[in-house]
């Protein structure tokens, strides 16, 4: 219970400035992050190799790990200090509102809480003095022969409510606060992590100051944006530190604001995923040999009632847990060469687990790039195979940043939507119309959040039913790309490359020699359309009446179009940094 004189005589401040420490506590750590992972693991990679430099790259990064969850802790007790230093001050100055009025009044309070005053009735022999105090009293008000005894009340149930408030926040942060806490090794486990979203829960629990309703809606990413400058720079970090899945969510906010938050997310979805998969059963042997009489092999009866009941579970977990290891492998660059130096770092613009698992991760800072490009990937994307799309994007960054002539470039690979699985799925147009708003969105997002006078240059490029979705976006709403790219086009259902919400002139298209695929898909997605000579057909972005750019390619296939090296990649490359004069066109 918070008595009287503690609340009169606390000082919130120190728990502000406590607060402040914490926050550059926090800070510190995640600059640490950055530089063991962006800088010094990095280095020593593409300086060194063999066996030990592995083992020490490996260390480096479990120390970067282990700075991400000093990180996140540490910015928690930040949030916990400064909301219950709030609450405590707010709780103060109603006490001391109190206090003033009951005084103004010749009313004495007692440390207490008790209200004193001395009985002027001239009918009394003596002027006694009178007293309330907190419990109230068995009295109807306004049948008391003294008057001055309601006032009194009102001032004590005023103080009571003071007093009360505080003790309430002092109990619910007190329960948040010591909950957090980390071992002091280096590693930190699965278990940690786990808990640090129990923490989170904890401390959103306690903080009645940041709200998950506050945080904007099915808003655009304008107002998105309005809305985070708005804050400050306290509100932004307490929203970081309670919602990160909800933050990291909102096109329109900062890139480093989204990859802050969506790597805790990260981060505490994988060790809760690690600790589901830990958990299942072992899986019993599946296939049982035939008896004499019976030379069948037959599947067991406890693999059949195990795959009931946990067989798709462990999948989506495997396949989540793969992809979430492919975002970790980008942060640590394990996928580069030594050419690669001038790689930039990741962002982690959005990232979802649920389903078969969004994310959308940037090479380079799309806010304040000269050139910024994204990709769509197509039917079967997702999580589990997320590592080829990650490559993708890393191969167009490498083959801009060569042909940008000193301007900045970042790549986007965009699985913000659930691509179909399988060719039966890939027939469908339902992906496309669902995934369009959210590609609009996103790319809407990119310009919200420029933090240069430069509105940049922005291509979106799309691959397979990806394209079918980019043109789906073009035809639903605004597009604000300045060059759409499409490889491997099944249709975009529009007939010509103008229909297209992006300037005249600046759809590019790539079909490769052994692509099967934009045939195998033009009924499904190609735009229908009656013509003179074949009656009716449909239109795909590699017919000439479409009116895209045909670029050439020298690549074979349905996914080689962003082999490192290769004259397809090349030409997407120019494209994306404004170099037009220089795309080789296909002569047909």
């Amino acid at each position: 219970m918070v008595t009287f004189d503690q609340l009169r005589d606390l000082r919130p401040a120190e728990l502000e400035d406590a607060a402040d420490g914490w926050h550059r506590l926090s800070s510190a750590a995640g600059a640490a992050k950055g530089r063991v992972t962006d800088e010094i693991a990095t280095r020593l990679q593409l300086a060194v190799t063999g066996e030990g430099v592995d083992a020490a790259v490996e260390r480096l990064h479990e120390l970067a790990r282990s700075c991400h969850h000093a990180q996140v802790e540490t910015g928690l007790i930040r949030t916990a200090l400064n909301g219950l230093a709030g609450e405590l001050r707010s709780a103060q100055q109603k006490l001391a509102d109190a206090v003033a009025d009951a005084e103004a009044e010749q009313f004495t309070v007692e440390s207490d809480g008790s209200v004193h005053w001395v009985d002027k009735d001239p009918a009394a022999p003596l002027a006694p003095h009178q007293s309330v105090r907190g419990s109230r009293p068995s009295v109807v008000i306004g049948s008391d022969p003294d008057p001055k005894r309601a006032k009194a009340q009102e001032y004590v149930d005023r103080i009571g409510t003071a007093l009360r408030e505080a003790t309430e926040a002092d109990a619910r942060y007190a329960r948040a606060l010591g909950r957090l806490h980390a071992d002091s090794d280096l590693n930190v486990s699965d278990a940690e992590w786990v808990d640090a979203q129990r923490d989170m829960a904890a401390v959103r629990g306690a903080a009645d100051h940041v709200t998950a309703g506050d945080i904007p809606k099915d808003k655009s990413p304008k107002e998105n944006a309005d809305w985070w400058k708005g804050l400050s720079q306290d509100e932004q970090a307490d929203y970081i530190a309670l919602h990160p899945a909800s933050v990291g969510a909102l096109d329109g906010l900062p890139a480093t604001v989204r990859d802050e938050a969506n790597r805790a997310v990260l981060a505490e979805k994988r060790a809760d995923y690690q600790t589901q998969l830990n958990a299942i059963p072992p899986e019993p042997i599946k296939i049982q040999p035939g008896r004499v009489g019976s030379p069948i092999a037959t599947r067991t009866a406890e693999w059949i009632a195990w795959d009931k009941k946990w067989g798709d579970k462990r999948s989506q977990l495997e396949a989540s847990l793969k992809g979430m290891g492919d975002i970790q492998n980008r942060f640590a660059r394990n996928d580069l060469g030594p050419e690669d130096d001038r790689f930039p770092r990741a962002y982690l613009l959005a990232f979802s687990s649920e389903g078969r698992g969004r994310a959308v991760i940037a090479n380079g800072n799309p806010d304040t790039a000269d050139h910024t490009a994204v990709y769509v990937p197509g039917t079967d994307a997702g999580l589990g195979n997320f590592a080829h799309d990650i490559k993708r994007m890393t191969n167009l960054w490498v083959a801009a940043d060569s042909t940008a002539d000193g301007k900045s470039v970042s790549t986007i690979t965009w699985l913000g939507y659930d691509a179909p699985q399988g060719v039966k799925q890939a027939a469908y147009s339902k992906y496309a119309d669902h995934g369009a708003s959210d590609l609009n969105r996103f790319v809407d997002g990119i310009h919200a959040s420029r933090a240069t006078d430069s509105p940049g240059h922005l291509t979106v490029a799309g691959h397979s039913y990806g394209s079918t979705l980019t043109g789906t976006a073009a035809r639903q709403g605004d597009l604000h790309a300045d060059d759409v790219i499409l490889t491997g086009s099944p249709g975009v259902r529009v007939g010509r490359a103008t229909d297209l919400d992006v300037p005249e002139g600046h759809v590019w298209n790539e079909e490769a020699q052994g692509d099967w695929i934009p045939e195998a898909g033009r009924v499904a997605h190609g735009h229908k359309e009656y013509h003179w000579d074949s009656g009716l057909d449909s239109v795909i972005p590699s017919d000439d009446r479409f009116g895209a750019h045909q670029m050439r390619t020298d690549t074979d296939g349905h996914s080689g179009y962003w082999d490192e090296d290769s004259e397809s990649l090349k030409n997407q490359a120019r494209v994306v940094v404004g170099e037009y004069s220089r795309v080789k066109k296909e002569t047909w």
